[in-house]
């Protein structure tokens, strides 16, 4: 698989004293990783440096082979934690927050056209608040609000996703309709994700690898097997196969023996969804 992130020997501190020191990871096309720590172990400040907003020290980051601040970040979508809260202050309906994340492509003082307005529509319909897309978004609950924030994100055809926190303060129902969103867009999209969080009981099923930031280094953990029921599925395209398959979590860590297996929907129930798909 191809990475898509890499950090290289990555330090940074906002003084002499590093936050993060030495950080070494990778992130591969249609991964599904979740980043993981304790409260001020530098969660949030590795998101603000994989989105280019703060510099490393030392070390340097590359999306899709070329450094971060050489690139276009057009291809990177970002969602904050309570985004949608922060935007529900302001007297704009669904449909207006979702086209303002394309007023560089329609262009200083230009109206939208018809495919502007038909890419709002599909972003909205996407996150399913499409039936809500006239509505003023301070009129929505605060899980509802996160999914038209998402759908503003998509509206830009992202094709890595990063999320800080995107379930709090969201209710149980909601957290569970955005996960399966995301999930969808994971599986049957490509969409690369990587997500912070604290929840790895309730994320953990849709995500196919764990980074865990502790004093400043950051480590991959297994995702706990004794807990969670995998129903995240991995495409992977070998050399011998003429079509793309996909492994389910499950398959894909080798059910625990460290052994990788092929796609088998007849043998393994969270892979009896998928279907093999043409490259």
């Amino acid at each position: 698989m191809t990475n898509v992130i890499e950090v290289r020997d990555m330090s940074f501190g906002y003084t002499q004293d590093k936050i993060l020191e030495h950080v070494s990871f990778n992130v591969e096309k249609g991964d599904f990783a979740l980043i993981i720590g304790d409260n001020g172990v530098g969660k949030s400040t590795m998101v603000k440096l994989l989105l280019g907003v703060l510099k490393p020290t030392s070390g340097e980051i590359l999306v899709e082979g070329k450094p971060l601040v050489s690139i276009s970040k057009t291809n990177i979508g970002y969602l904050a934690q309570n985004g949608g809260s922060k935007a529900g202050a302001f007297p704009a309906t669904c449909e207006e927050i979702v086209m303002s994340s394309l007023y560089k492509k329609i262009g200083f003082a230009r109206f939208p056209g018809k495919a502007h307005k038909q890419k709002v529509l599909e972003a909205l319909r996407s996150v399913d608040m499409e039936d809500k897309r006239k509505s003023l978004i301070g009129e929505l609950s605060g899980g509802q609000q996160q999914r038209v924030m998402l759908a503003r994100v998509l509206a830009g055809d992202p094709e890595i996703l990063i999320l800080d926190e995107p379930t709090v303060g969201v209710d149980y129902e909601s957290v569970n309709r955005l996960l399966h969103i995301l999930h969808q867009l994971n599986i049957e999209k490509g969409v690369t994700i990587l997500m912070v969080t604290h929840d790895v009981e309730k994320v953990g099923p849709y995500a196919n690898r764990v980074l865990c930031l502790s004093e400043g280094a950051c480590s991959e953990e297994m995702l706990p097997q004794a807990k969670i029921v995998h129903a995240h599925a991995h495409v992977h395209d070998h050399e011998h196969h003429a079509k793309e398959h996909i492994h389910c979590a499950n398959c894909e860590h080798g059910h625990g023996d460290g052994e990788h297996h092929h796609h088998d929907p007849e043998h393994c129930p969270d892979c009896s969804h998928c279907e093999r798909r043409e490259n």
